[in-house]
């Protein structure tokens, strides 16, 4: 029985599209099979398996591929192992929603509560004492993030509204992660410090978006992602 759930778990692993993020509960065979297996693979050129952080992988680009040897995205790495209630902060989501061409250096992410170890050193996490979070997709803790620092916006303000609105910000994302008004508003009523201003802003995104506005690819509480559905 061991051996076949061992050919089970390489045979599921192997079968993954190259560039396809995945948790190791995601293996179906019993997790006393998968950890030794993925183990393994990861020392194995032919798969082009990546141990991203505890429990999380990237099945990369296998031996012979023009890609081989390609390393993961962490930024989405750092956000799906942040959980519920992850976004991007600071520059990073300014520059994620196209309101700045300023790209940080490092990938900044927010999470709420304590941060976790980074999962690697192009990542840094910014802690959020907001639960409501929890609720909220990728993409609306990053709207609500880029409010916060919206003075460093390259755009003004009504072509932010807009990106917003045509999607294009939802869009340059690359995440399947809709914004819904009513979710935003909720969450934004309990942001510590946010201004008068800022709540104003979320209603004007609110009445600009009557019906939840939704990207191409991935919501934070998804498993696997792929990487067309990230790229």
């Amino acid at each position: 029985m061991e051996r076949s759930e061992t050919a089970a778990a390489r045979e599921w692993v192997t079968g993954l599209v190259p560039a396809t993020w995945f948790w190791s509960r995601d293996v179906p065979v019993r997790p006393e099979i998968a950890r030794p297996v993925l183990s393994r693979l990861q020392s194995d050129q032919r798969v082009g398996l990546w141990g991203v952080a505890r429990g999380l992988y990237w099945r990369g680009y296998p031996e012979g591929h023009t890609y081989h040897g390609f390393p993961p995205d962490y930024r989405t790495g750092a956000l799906m192992f942040a959980g519920a209630g992850a976004g991007l902060c600071g520059w990073s989501a300014l520059n994620a929603l196209g309101w700045t061409l300023q790209c940080p250096a490092k990938s900044f992410v927010s999470v709420v509560g304590r941060a976790p170890r980074p999962i690697h050193p192009t990542v840094v996490y910014r802690s959020s004492g907001n639960p409501r979070r929890e609720g909220l997709s990728w993409t609306e803790v990053t709207v609500l993030e880029a409010l916060g620092w919206l003075r460093y916006s390259e755009e003004p303000w009504h072509m932010c509204l807009e990106s917003l609105s045509s999607g294009d910000s939802v869009a340059r994302t690359g995440w399947d992660a809709a914004i819904r008004p009513a979710m935003l508003r909720w969450a934004a009523a309990a942001e510590k410090g946010a201004t008068v201003e800022t709540l104003h802003r979320v209603d004007e995104i609110a009445d600009a978006l009557p019906h939840a506005v939704v990207g191409v690819s991935e919501t934070a509480e998804t498993s696997t992602v792929t990487a067309a559905a990230v790229a």
